[in-house]
């Protein structure tokens, strides 16, 4: 099969996922808490109110991340909150467990699959593996917002002695699961205070792109100077891509710099945000 052929296929699967989708109302994670806060089926309302604060701002900025790009300037839209708004549906007895879900509206670009979506990416940067280098990686393709909100949590459950466990099951019926203690959460916090993304800047460049896979967000291009870039696709350039194999494109790229302050390492890593025709251009 030809690449060009390829990626059609990646297209049609990503429909179907997509028709899937449209039939569940809504996503549903649980959470047990245990600790000295959570006890008897009870919760301290400061702690939980920190924590579920921080948790949303953490499931809202992967979104972004994932329609956007990873930027570091400027709020989240209104409709990207209203899309991913975590509402507490019920408790259960677990020291203190409860079930969160974020509904669908079918009517709004993107938000139907984008709570799944947000919950796959969030329970993959939690299953990240506990190095520098790793959290890195993750830090450049989801941004420095991120970051800062998945250190709060893990700091959260280190200082009040507290463990989370997280179950959430995909449209395929595949349950996720993650589970930290007080002692992981403050070896999480020590890593991810030596990781930071010093730099986000928005790039504006002319080339081809000339590889692409759709099913784990990449792409590389060549520019017209003959620079090669490579990296993620955010979901609103991820439709766009397959026609533009090959051909000559603008494109607005987020670039974002993160250090390792341990090492003195650092790295760049790219994300694709839009693609245009060169045609289409005024002159």
């Amino acid at each position: 099969l030809g690449y060009e052929s390829l990626l059609q296929m990646q297209q049609r699967l990503l429909t179907e996922r997509a028709e899937l989708l449209m039939h569940r109302v809504a996503e549903r994670v649980d959470i047990a808490l245990d600790g000295a806060s959570f006890q008897k089926d009870g919760a301290s309302a400061g702690t939980l109110g920190t924590l579920l604060i921080r948790l949303q701002k953490l499931y809202s900025s992967i979104a972004q991340a994932i329609t956007e790009g990873p930027t570091l300037r400027g709020p989240l839209s209104g409709q990207l909150v209203s899309a991913t708004e975590l509402r507490l549906a019920s408790t259960f007895p677990s020291s203190f467990g409860m079930s969160l879900v974020v509904e669908r509206d079918h009517g709004v670009q993107n938000a139907s699959y984008l709570p799944s979506a947000t919950f796959e990416r969030l329970f993959g940067l939690l299953a990240t593996d506990q190095t520098p280098e790793a959290i890195m990686q993750v830090t450049g393709e989801l941004g420095g917002r991120v970051l800062n909100h998945y250190l709060h949590i893990a700091n959260i459950l280190r200082t009040t002695d507290s463990s989370l466990k997280f179950e959430w099951s995909d449209s395929e019926g595949i349950k996720h699961y993650w589970l930290t203690s007080a002692k992981q959460a403050a070896e999480t916090v020590t890593l991810l205070r030596g990781i930071k993304a010093v730099d986000s800047v928005t790039l504006h460049v002319v080339g081809r792109i000339v590889g692409a896979s759709l099913l784990k967000n990449r792409f590389e291009m060549i520019t017209t100077d003959g620079q090669v870039i490579e990296g993620k696709v955010s979901g609103n350039a991820l439709r766009a891509i397959s026609a533009s194999f090959g051909k000559m494109v603008s494109v607005e790229i987020d670039r974002t710099t993160v250090n390792d302050n341990r090492s003195g390492d650092a790295k760049v890593y790219y994300a694709l945000v839009s693609i245009e025709p060169v045609e289409a251009l005024p002159a």
